[in-house]
């Protein structure tokens, strides 16, 4: 049987048909890349109740917290210096659906903002503004082929899971983030970093399973598939 996984979706405000709307969205690249890997996605939508975050990780087999806006600052105590959009009500949520999958044991993989959610969760703090012209996190304005290619090196920490899964030291990733890891949080270690000292991979150190990425494995083929086939195993072996 397929395992079951949770994703989380996103709230957009889009102009439709009918006028302005409120969305539920994520992007197909999440779903059929889960398909792909053996999985059957289930979508949460964003900012549910936190009290609804037990229930729903005890009905899958694990869950993917996938990308989206910034993380409210106030969630790690600092001012709003460099954040754009944030939303408190979908901070509160997913904390609590991560709370929720550690006392569950449910594996837990986090993608983009998951990681800096995850962060922020566990107790770490993230700087709001990583970007920098010609910088390794340069996001080169609209083209959006280039946003979608592998745009710079990450190098795994020796040992790490990653550095055995992709098979090398380093890798070519996609990563779209203005914001970032700032202090890590206990029981986190680090996966992989850039060229400027980032994390951009980090899990926890313990008995549960949980990891984040900052770059956008989804949109990526090859070597990246990888990780969505690795965590089908670790649903499996669980």
């Amino acid at each position: 049987m397929r395992p079951l996984v949770g994703i989380t979706a996103w709230r957009r405000r889009l102009e439709t048909f009918y006028g302005p709307d409120t969305l539920q969205t994520l992007s197909s690249f999440y779903t059929d890349s889960l398909v792909a890997a053996g999985l059957t996605p289930v979508i949460f939508p964003a900012a549910l109740d936190p009290s609804e975050a037990d229930r729903l990780a005890a009905g899958v087999d694990g869950i993917i917290l996938s990308g989206g806006d910034d993380v409210d600052p106030a969630s790690y105590g600092a001012e709003d210096t460099d954040s754009k959009r944030y939303h408190p009500e979908v901070d509160r949520f997913e904390t609590a659906l991560i709370e929720a999958a550690r006392a569950q044991g449910k594996p837990l993989l986090a993608i983009c903002r998951g990681l800096q959610v995850l962060n922020v969760a566990l107790g770490g703090t993230l700087s709001q503004e990583v970007t920098s012209k010609g910088g390794v996190h340069d996001l080169i304005g609209d083209n959006h082929e280039e946003l979608n290619s592998r745009r710079h090196v990450i190098g795994f920490e020796e040992g790490s899971i990653l550095a055995g899964l992709y098979g090398s030291g380093e890798a070519k990733v996609n990563t779209l983030h203005h914001q970032g890891v700032a202090d890590l949080a206990p029981g986190l270690v680090v996966e992989a970093r850039s060229d400027d000292g980032l994390v951009e991979a980090a899990r926890y150190d313990g008995e549960w399973w949980a990891l984040g990425v900052q770059w956008h494995p989804e949109r990526l083929d090859g070597e990246h598939q990888k990780l969505f086939a690795a965590f089908k195993r670790v649903l499996i072996d669980r």
